[in-house]
């Protein structure tokens, strides 16, 4: 058994300048160190077993930036109908599956870094944007090693290149998270299918990004329920049933303490009149809002 490593980059990141990255793409190739043959090496493995020779090959990929695409598992019909859910869910106004003015998509292949770091013998897997994004919650994302496959170059109608270089990012880990570049044990850049919704409500633009592997969709700004009327009717509803909570205090002083028992049997008779009020108002300004 043999086991060794050949690597062939045509791609690093810190060798050239920013007019060369927004037109150059990662190509790093892990080859069999006996018969030469590409590697599919698969995310956080360490050992790959060739399936020509049969050698096993020890990967270290710190100093290699290997490149993915998260399969696409959803079509244009599916993902409308998830942004259609979503505008119809709690956190939206009322009817924005019904008022709003829903645009057809653009799908496209948007670039992220994923780094796998080591953090006190623990790994943690950190996910930044190698591009403008304008949906921060898209970092959010958890992607599955078993989603990911090897890029291939059929995608790069839809992939969009990506201009934020890498020493950026480990720049940025290094300043605000206090990780080390030797803490770094692997970097791809990952290609992540999304839907780039556009829809028009009261006049506004909005932008909705769906996850072409998962549904799952994302939003930073968009129509959301007015807290006011919510605050305005908790505040209410504290206010009376503090008044409330005074009746059994006052027929207690007021009775030498014989009263007291009266006292929580009315306290238990106003709460119970009042929730019913409260409920109903609430229900309204639900349906309303």
């Amino acid at each position: 058994m043999k086991i060794g490593l050949r690597l062939f980059l045509s791609f690093e990141y810190n060798a050239i300048d920013m007019d060369e990255f927004a037109t150059a793409s990662p190509e790093t190739q892990i080859l069999c160190h006996q018969c030469a043959a590409v590697l599919p090496v698969e995310q956080g493995s360490q050992f790959v077993t060739c399936e020509f020779c049969g050698a096993t090959n020890f990967v270290d990929k710190s100093g290699a930036v290997l490149h993915y695409a998260v399969r696409s598992t959803v079509d244009e019909t599916a993902a409308s109908a998830a942004v259609r859910r979503w505008m119809g869910g709690n956190d939206t106004v009322k009817d924005l599956d019904k008022k709003a003015v829903l645009e057809r998509p653009s799908f496209q292949m948007f670039p992220m870094w994923l780094l796998r770091i080591d953090q006190n013998g623990q790994e943690k897997v950190v996910l930044k944007p190698a591009a403008a994004l304008s949906i921060i919650d898209v970092t959010e994302l958890s992607i599955p090693a078993s989603d990911l496959e090897p890029y291939d170059h059929t995608m790069d109608g839809d992939a969009l290149t990506p201009t934020v270089p890498l020493e950026t990012v480990r720049k940025w880990l290094a300043e605000n998270q206090k990780i080390a570049a030797g803490q770094i044990k692997e970097s791809s850049l990952v290609h992540l299918p999304l839907y780039l919704f556009k829809y028009q409500f009261e006049g506004r633009e909005y932008t909705a990004v769906v996850d072409a592997a998962s549904s799952q969709v994302f939003a930073s700004i968009f129509p959301s329920k007015r807290e006011v009327p919510y605050v305005a009717i908790g505040s209410v509803g504290c206010a009376l049933y503090f008044c409330a909570a005074l009746i059994p205090a006052i027929s207690f002083f007021t009775t030498d303490g014989t009263g007291l028992v009266f006292g929580i049997l009315g306290y238990i008779v106003v709460a119970v009149l009042l929730a019913i009020p409260i409920f109903g108002v609430a229900a309204y300004i639900s349906a309303r809002v």
